[in-house]
């Protein structure tokens, strides 16, 4: 059996701060012995396994890495639940979470998505619970984590969690300023994966790394312009709808030489959101054209080969996959586009919702139902 203990006691020491000077205080030894111990030249007498694992909490058998490969292929386990979860199970992989950052208290892959899970199922009841274990995540991760993707992501993450205390718990500018702090220890946008990418580019794969770069500032430029100007900013239902036929001037740009882009997604979405802003402003020929044509552009796209069907969005939200884009335009349609009771009764409207039903989706959800 492979022992791991020197690589265990070093991580543990270091995980409650501890100097080996420290810890050699605390067994009674030599901060030699300690320090022979992490690297593995030397091992405590087997009587002392207990006291040192009951000093970091830990079993003999996690202190020796007796059950490493058992713990690994658990982990493993936890992050492939989280990575396959879909709308339908995210409160069954929220609880099965709430016991592994129990298992797992020092394991950050999981601790940083149980923190996404957090945001995700909390409850104006538990805003201010969930808030709490959030903080709590984000600071442990913060001070002993050293992958920076996990500790960016939590910082993100502790900014969404920021966000929802400012807008439930009350407009406090302490929220603010707390965010203000964490945005500064941010990267820069130029500092991104992608930009960085393309200035290393060879002639080789220079069209696809540059590509690739677009498609990511496009979908950040997506993000922001709807963001704002669609759902946040004061502004008129004329404004938004220059502001939406733009950016879809910027997506299309991207499409004219035949590589789809990854952002064609949002071309669906946009020309729904103008078809109800074109119905606000009471042009319903106009409205029922771009109403039309995002029904007709997401048939489209539920018949591409599944890898043109690809999207930045559904690439970093799996979960999203398991409804077509008719589908999910049909509910905005039928649930959440603010149109009136008059234009839902016009005929050609309701002939663009029923050429929405995904008939193959239908047969497939009936036989699982069997």
């Amino acid at each position: 059996m492979q022992i791991y203990f020197g690589e265990n006691l070093k991580r543990l020491r270091k995980a409650r701060e501890l100097t080996q000077e420290a810890l050699a205080d605390c067994l009674g030894v030599s901060f030699q012995t300690v320090s022979k111990w992490e690297r593995g030249e030397t091992y405590p007498d087997v009587t002392a396994l207990p006291t040192i694992a009951d000093l970091f909490g830990v079993t003999v058998d996690e202190l020796l890495g007796a059950d490493r490969s058992k713990r690994e292929e658990k982990i493993g386990y936890y992050l492939a639940l989280y990575d396959n979860m879909t709308l339908k199970n995210v409160s069954a992989v929220f609880r099965e979470y709430r016991k592994a950052v129990k298992e797992f208290p020092n394991e950050y892959a999981i601790l940083v998505r149980y923190m996404e899970l957090l945001q995700t199922e909390q409850k104006y009841p538990d805003v201010e619970e969930y808030s709490v274990q959030t903080a709590k995540i984000c600071e442990r991760i913060r001070k002993h984590c050293t992958d920076d993707a996990i500790r960016i992501r939590s910082k993100r993450l502790m900014l969404k969690n920021l966000m929802r205390q400012y807008c439930t718990l009350g407009y406090d500018e302490a929220y603010r300023r707390q965010a203000e702090r964490i945005i500064e220890t941010l990267p820069a946008l130029e500092d991104a994966r992608e930009l960085a990418a393309s200035d290393w580019a060879t002639a080789e794969n220079r069209y696809e790394t540059v590509a690739a770069e677009i498609e990511e500032l496009t979908y950040l430029l997506q993000n922001a312009v709807i963001g704002w100007c669609y759902y946040q900013g004061p502004f008129t239902a004329e404004y938004r709808i220059g502001a939406i036929e733009h950016m879809n001037g910027v997506i299309k740009l991207l499409d004219a030489d035949g590589r789809p882009t990854k952002n064609r997604l949002h071309l669906i979405y946009n020309y729904g959101h103008l078809g109800h802003l074109y119905a606000e402003t009471g042009d319903d020929a106009a409205a029922l054209r771009y109403l039309r044509l995002a029904a007709e552009q997401a048939v489209l796209y539920d018949g591409l080969p599944e890898a043109e069907r690809t999207a930045i969005f559904y690439e970093r939200e799996e979960r999203y996959r398991e409804m077509s884009a008719r589908e999910r335009l049909r509910e905005l349609m039928t649930e959440h586009y603010p149109l009136s009771d008059e234009f839902r009764k016009m005929p050609e409207f309701r002939k663009i919702v029923e050429g929405l039903v995904d008939k193959s989706n239908e047969k497939r959800k009936v036989k699982s139902e069997e």
